[in-house]
């Protein structure tokens, strides 16, 4: 399969904007790890489809994608504890979206370092997750932010 076939890489002016600055940096940070990882499973394929497969590919990838498990974390911690500080109504649903997003990266970067099997990570990145990730900061993100601000949570 074609990777041009199966491609969405979600631009900054894709996602809204929500009431808090450090969110929409965030998610900023978080768009251009994953354009970063989708330009390497580009060299990967490439590598691969003219026998040039390196190990340097592999590794590069392996790379950034634990990169993009690392900023994840830091992400989701710091919305939780904004949740928490502020009281927000429905923590335990969108923490719990949270945990499942770390848990399906985990699974896919477990796979990866098991197979390599580009096309498993492909489909995360050019399809699953860009529509996971909007419909998250459309609603939970932007429903958390919008009641931190309104509870007098400031936005330096």
């Amino acid at each position: 399969m074609n990777t041009k076939n199966v491609r969405k890489i979600l631009r900054e002016d894709e996602i809204p904007s929500v009431e808090l600055d450090f969110m929409n940096a965030t998610h900023f940070e978080e768009l251009k790890i994953v354009r970063e990882i989708g330009e390497l499973i580009d060299t990967f394929i490439t590598a691969n489809s003219n026998e040039k497969h390196s190990d340097e590919n592999q590794d590069a990838l392996s790379q950034k994608l634990n990169a993009w498990l690392d900023h994840t974390i830091l992400h989701f911690e710091r919305e939780n504890a904004l949740m928490q500080e502020t009281g927000f109504p429905a923590y335990e649903i969108h923490a719990s979206e949270h945990v499942k997003s770390l848990s399906l990266l985990r699974e896919l970067i477990n796979a990866w370092s098991d197979s390599q099997d580009i096309e498993l990570v492909k489909n995360y990145i050019f399809s699953a997750w860009p529509t996971w990730f909007e419909q998250h900061v459309n609603t939970m993100d932007m429903m958390t932010a919008k009641f931190a601000v309104m509870n007098g949570y400031p936005n330096p």
